[in-house]
């Protein structure tokens, strides 16, 4: 069932979207977006505030990035859609020449947004911000599947691994830092949602003119 919701996403393409998919799976180009997060904690919790949600997605992103890729996914061993070592790879859809190499179980891009999203929404419980937050971070995810890096499931997995990080987070600091109030009404929450839709759109005039 797993391959066959993979296959149903990424056998679909068109130029337009292997561009913007492409574009939307880029960490670097979201670079803005955790600079107007950072300004909004900031802003809402001042410097201490600002800190503490470093160390905290600092020490989450150990284990959704660097462990899961070191440790996880060798244990598990489940290749990427793409690898050419996996026999599935002749069958999958392309895009610009980039296969996916070694195993993508659980999925890192999945891992990280979902823990950033589940600690600057904890901390900053804005509706604005955690909505927005939630939709970038199921597109990235379904962009990955699009370009045939992960299955739906690695997707699923990376969910999970940052709901486990990010709880255990909350119960470590809950009794100190962590207890720090935000500003009442939250400031400027609205920021990051304006970055995203920005984002996005020049990516959508931008893959328009690919």
């Amino acid at each position: 069932m797993d391959e066959q919701l993979f296959f149903l996403i990424n056998a679909h393409h068109t130029e337009f979207f292997d561009a913007f998919m492409w574009m939307v799976s880029q960490k670097t180009v979201w670079i803005p977006l955790y600079a107007s997060l950072l300004y909004v904690v900031w802003r809402n919790y001042s410097w201490r505030g600002a800190l503490t949600v470093l160390l905290v997605f600092a020490i989450g992103m150990f284990f959704t990035d660097w462990a899961n890729a070191h440790i996880l996914r060798p244990w598990i061993g489940r290749l990427r859609p793409s690898n050419p070592d996996n026999p599935i790879a002749p069958m999958v859809h392309i895009v610009y020449g980039r296969h996916g190499n070694g195993c993508g179980m659980p999925s890192a891009h999945s891992a990280n947004m979902w823990l950033l999203t589940f600690v600057v929404s904890h901390w900053l419980r804005s509706r604005w911000t955690y909505v927005s937050m939630s939709l970038l971070t199921l597109l990235i995810c379904y962009s990955r599947v699009y370009l045939g890096f992960h299955y739906p499931g690695d997707i699923l997995g990376g969910f999970v691994l940052a709901a486990i990080v990010a709880l255990c987070s909350f119960c470590v600091f809950r009794k100190n830092l962590w207890k720090v109030e935000p500003a009442s009404p939250v400031r400027v929450a609205f920021l990051p949602t304006v970055v995203i839709i920005l984002t996005l759109i020049s990516f959508l005039i931008a893959s328009a003119c690919i």
